[in-house]
């Protein structure tokens, strides 16, 4: 499990994600940023599990997954930062 934590405008995001034959088979976002309601976090996961491991395929999951979220300093291009890093191995 590869692990990347991006720093965005008001928060942190944590990703932790797992890939195999390239598609996202696993992950995690924490962190201390604000979006609401809370469960688009968890969306978000959802729809990343089985997702081809690629910036295009991972910002259209996250881009869907969050399009109704009030996201206070953070944005799904910060996501998708973090999401990428933690698929690179966490450099970054």
């Amino acid at each position: 499990m590869a692990v990347c934590e991006v720093k965005a405008r008001k928060g942190l995001i944590r990703v932790k994600v797992v890939v195999d034959e390239g598609r996202i088979v696993n992950v995690s976002i924490t962190g201390d940023f604000m979006v609401l309601p809370e469960d688009s976090v968890f969306e978000a996961e959802s729809r990343l599990i089985g997702v081809r491991a690629t910036e295009s395929e991972v910002r259209a999951a996250l881009a869907s997954a969050l399009s109704g979220a009030s996201m206070t300093g953070v944005t799904v291009d910060d996501f998708v930062d973090a999401v990428m890093c933690a698929v690179r191995g966490g450099e970054g």
